[in-house]
């Protein structure tokens, strides 16, 4: 191996490919009183197979920023007022089948070329050779054949995301007939020009007509096996997730089922398709601590086996340490640290991670009152152009009320956006050695 087919190797094993880069994006609600900034100038990077922790407290933006990616927010109120969220579809790797090799940095995945280039590089990618998607600018059609496919999301509260009115397997049945059509007329035994209204059926597409149609021979014995094919494939997904005896809970509606099964049919929809990226959306909330253990040892060991990436959006620090790789503390809108877990944990640099951290109870912890961060969090409607923690930061200075400290590096892993480790122009320096409160 030559010299620069080492380096390229150590390149990309050090620096994994990124599957989604979300940069300065800007969504606003329109109220009453006057624009809410709920997510204002957020900015980080998912690569490619890692979990990235958003934690922050309730109202910092976590949810909208995550369900921004699929354009699911209420539009209006809701306008994405600027930034860009871009999406790079990853495969396994050409050379290796997944198994991992030099090519892919030992990964076993790698970006899908991009379509106009051919891999070479162009505007349309960014110089990157890689298919590069801007989800806040493609059409509607295109964005309806990521979702559920190439982009996956488990929502809090199951409960409310599956429709009541629809059997568990209906439900999973429109991920494989929205996604996997092909695949789907081939484990049929049909040609994949099947055409008429089988075609019709097995991409959802029906006509007025259909019904009829496909009751006749000999429509209907290929509607069979249609039909056995998408329920064995239904069956195959729930039994990824543990859940026992698929067959039958593939009859049964959402309110007969417990909180815990319902979220595996979530995680079982979600990953029906090997997404590149699940956003987990506080999956966890709403069950008891051992079901929550169980949940997230499914996540992972799915992620694992399918190579995911996953942004995993919670307020619980002691799951974040547990289960992600990196994490991105948010406040207020905005993205104020971000870095590897251990070393955010271990060495928190920004005063409301460090407020965060203090606030976990230990087993050591001396009984008395738990320590909190003081006052509130700011109103967003038409926040000022300053640091939105000055008000709550023990250590601010007159620069914290008048400029608004950007994201900077500390390490070539580990940024911050506050400055006591970033001068502010012609102000007093902030420091963690002088409380000025």
């Amino acid at each position: 191996m030559s010299q620069v087919e080492l380096e390229m190797r150590d390149a990309a094993a050090a620096h994994p490919a990124t599957v989604a880069s979300v940069r300065d994006l800007k969504v606003y609600f329109q109220a009453k009183r006057g624009v809410v900034h709920a997510v204002d100038g957020v900015s980080f990077d998912i690569r490619d197979g890692e979990t990235l922790g958003l934690v922050g407290e309730t109202g910092c933006g976590k949810s909208v920023t995550g369900r921004s990616f699929l354009r699911l927010l209420p539009v209006p109120p809701g306008i994405l007022a600027g930034g860009s969220a871009t999406f790079r579809p990853h495969a396994l790797c050409g050379d290796c089948d997944g198994a991992g090799c030099d090519t892919c940095g030992q990964t076993g995945r790698q970006a899908v070329a991009c379509p106009k280039c051919r891999g070479q590089g162009c505007e349309a990618c960014e110089n990157s050779g890689a298919e590069t998607i801007d989800l806040l600018k493609i059409g509607t059609e295109d964005l309806r054949r990521i979702r559920g496919d190439r982009i996956a999301m488990i929502f809090q509260d199951p409960g409310k995301a599956l429709n009541p009115t629809l059997t568990i397997g209906a439900q999973l049945s429109e991920v494989f007939l929205q996604h996997r059509s092909a695949e789907l007329l081939d484990a049929a035994g049909l040609p994949p020009n099947s055409g008429g209204a089988i075609r019709r059926y097995a991409t959802q597409e029906p006509r007025i007509g259909d019904g009829f149609l496909l009751k006749l021979p000999p429509n209907r014995g290929q509607r069979q096996k249609l039909k056995a094919a998408l329920d064995k494939m239904v069956a195959a997904a729930l039994a990824e997730t543990q859940v026992p005896n698929p067959a039958k809970l593939m009859d049964r509606y959402p309110h007969e089922l417990s909180g815990g099964m319902r979220q595996r049919v979530m995680i079982a929809q979600a990953l029906a398709c090997n997404p590149d990226l699940l956003i987990a959306d506080e999956p966890t909330t709403a069950l008891d601590v051992t079901v929550e253990a169980r949940i997230l040892e499914l996540i992972r060991d799915l992620q694992k086996r399918r190579r995911s990436s996953v942004l995993y959006i919670s307020h619980d620090l002691s799951l974040v340490k547990r289960i992600c790789d990196r994490v991105a503390v948010m406040y207020a809108g905005r993205v104020v640290e971000i870095g590897p877990t251990a070393e955010v944990f271990r060495n928190p640099r920004h005063p409301y991670t460090r407020g965060l951290m203090a606030a976990v109870p230990a087993a050591d912890t001396p009984r008395g009152g738990l320590a909190a961060i003081r006052g509130t969090v700011p109103e967003l409607i038409d926040p000022p152009r300053a640091c939105r923690f000055a008000g709550r930061c023990p250590f601010h200075t007159d620069a914290c009320r008048r400029f608004d400290p950007e994201l900077h590096s500390i390490s070539e892993t580990h940024s911050v956006a506050c400055f006591i480790d970033h001068p502010a122009p012609e102000c007093e320096q902030p420091s963690y050695d002088r409380i000025t409160e």
